[in-house]
């Protein structure tokens, strides 16, 4: 009955956080993705409309100790797991550190080439992600092109100069503009306690009733909660 009920209260606390284990281990939210991984129906190697994996997410945002938690226990082949345009994790990597715990402590498939023909090692270069493509290459025995022989190959545009080296999957990029928003909001709730403090500090100075200015100024719903909070 305790287990039952304990089992119970943490799907409810899930629910309330949030069920995408995709988020959760590029977040590095190492209880939330071993509950998930214990009581949802989800795997490591679960994947979504884009066959993008929670082992590519940790990778992807350099989560090292998750990327241990979701192989430990997976077969070998699952560091090889390919998204819908054959990317392995590897891909995902922007520094050597994570690229080592992968191909050394996992065994990844440093040969690996996805859909296009491309190695880890020149999407590595592509990215602009010079000391893991040198890495990469000194495991696989690969000789690069340059850069921009590279992109040339692959018919890519050279987007370095706009800030995003590593392409992550709309999961993470999804994750990002969420994080985009809650900065937003907070700083609308920032700017709206900032006037509510100027309001009862003029109420104050002047002895009036600022009720009807809060009305206008939050809405009378929350007016009553704003004041509480002020005379605590």
């Amino acid at each position: 009955m305790a287990v039952s009920v304990h089992k119970e209260k943490g799907l409810q606390a899930v629910e309330e956080q949030g069920s995408n284990i995709w988020v959760a281990a590029a977040d590095g939210d190492m209880r939330r993705v071993e509950f998930l991984l214990e009581h949802g129906d989800v795997t490591p190697t679960s994947k979504d409309e884009v066959h993008y994996t929670p082992i590519h997410a940790a990778a992807s945002y350099a989560q090292h100790e998750m990327l241990r938690l979701l192989l430990k226990n997976e077969p070998s082949d699952s560091v090889n797991v390919e998204d819908n345009e054959g990317d392995t994790p590897l891909f995902f990597c922007d520094n050597v550190e994570t690229a080592k715990i992968l191909v050394e402590a996992f065994h990844a498939n440093a040969k690996h080439k996805n859909h296009e023909g491309k190695t880890a090692a020149e999407n590595a270069l592509i990215n602009g992600c010079e000391e893991l493509a040198t890495y990469l290459s000194s495991i696989t025995g690969e000789s690069l092109a340059s850069r921009t022989a590279l992109l040339a190959r692959y018919g890519e545009e050279d987007d370095e100069d706009e800030g995003g080296l590593v392409d992550r999957s709309d999961n993470t990029e999804g994750r990002i503009e969420e994080l985009d928003d809650d900065k937003e909001m907070e700083k609308r709730v920032d700017e709206m306690m900032e006037r509510v403090e100027a309001v009862m500090k003029r109420a104050e100075e002047t002895g009036t009733d600022p009720t009807e200015e809060l009305r206008e100024l939050v809405g009378a719903s929350i007016m009553r909660q704003i004041m509480e909070g002020y005379k605590n």
